[in-house]
């Protein structure tokens, strides 16, 4: 039996809070470490330098707190490497665009032990049995990235930051997923006027036309209680959790 374990790293954004961190989402599978965005705060939940080892960082677009642990763990792999502890370099996966010189000053970082990757749409990466793809959410403030991660027997997609002028697509590439890991920065009753971010109620929504085994709520706004948004979530769709920093989720085949 296979299993793929995933571990919420950070889930509150624009800024951490208490024992709470900004975006992030490791994925462990066979010999591989995989994180889906990089944000502040989320290497105090590391194991370094083991989470070192085959470690691949998909960074979903250059919004800093989707980034900002970033620098720590490019130090960490130069460190250890320079320690004769780290053999091989880390993978760091970044969006083809530059923004606001973003992508030029991550790059440019010589205190790293990475090799560096474009993310585009269309563009796929395979590492072991895994295969990883990518879908522009075409509505957001900045390009970013829906990543999704596969196997013949799971499928993990993760949404970054998305709003809800594209739900057709984005339901589209989330199809059948075993696990829909998506933003929901707002509630209904905030009245929000942003085109650019999701409520709890339309993650359901999309969970729901996706047809998605399970549904893990995240980004959250760091001051509200993350119960609001399970209850109105599950108004829609039941089969919905809330991200919490460190608790497992554990896909089985």
């Amino acid at each position: 039996m296979k299993k793929l374990i995933v571990i919420p790293l950070g889930t509150v954004s624009p800024y951490c809070k208490q024992n709470m961190n900004c975006p992030c989402f490791l994925i462990k599978y066979e010999n591989n470490n995989i994180l889906l965005d990089c944000g502040n705060g989320i290497t105090r939940l590391m194991n370094f330098p083991t989470d070192l080892d085959n470690l691949h960082v998909f960074v979903s677009h250059f919004h800093k707190d989707h980034y900002g642990d970033l620098g720590a763990i490019q130090y960490a792999s130069f460190v250890y490497h320079n320690l004769g502890v780290t053999k091989q370099p880390i993978k760091i996966y970044l969006p083809e665009n530059d923004f606001n010189f973003s992508k030029q000053e991550i790059l440019s970082n010589n205190e790293a032990y990475a090799n560096y990757y474009d993310i585009s749409e269309g563009k796929e990466y395979i590492i072991g049995d895994l295969k990883v793809s990518f879908h522009n959410n075409n509505s957001h403030t900045i390009e970013t990235f829906t990543i999704k991660v596969e196997t013949a027997d799971f499928k993990v997609v993760y949404t970054s930051d998305v709003g809800n002028t594209n739900i057709e697509g984005l339901a589209k590439f989330c199809n059948n997923a075993d696990l829909l890991i998506c933003e929901s920065s707002f509630l209904k009753k905030h009245n929000s006027n942003s085109k650019t971010h999701l409520t709890a109620y339309d993650a359901a929504n999309i969970a729901k036309q996706a047809n998605v085994k399970k549904l893990l709520l995240t980004h959250f706004w760091p001051e509200e209680n993350k119960k609001e948004y399970l209850r109105e979530a599950k108004s829609v769709y039941k089969r919905t959790k809330v991200a919490k920093e460190g608790k497992k989720i554990v896909l089985r085949s």
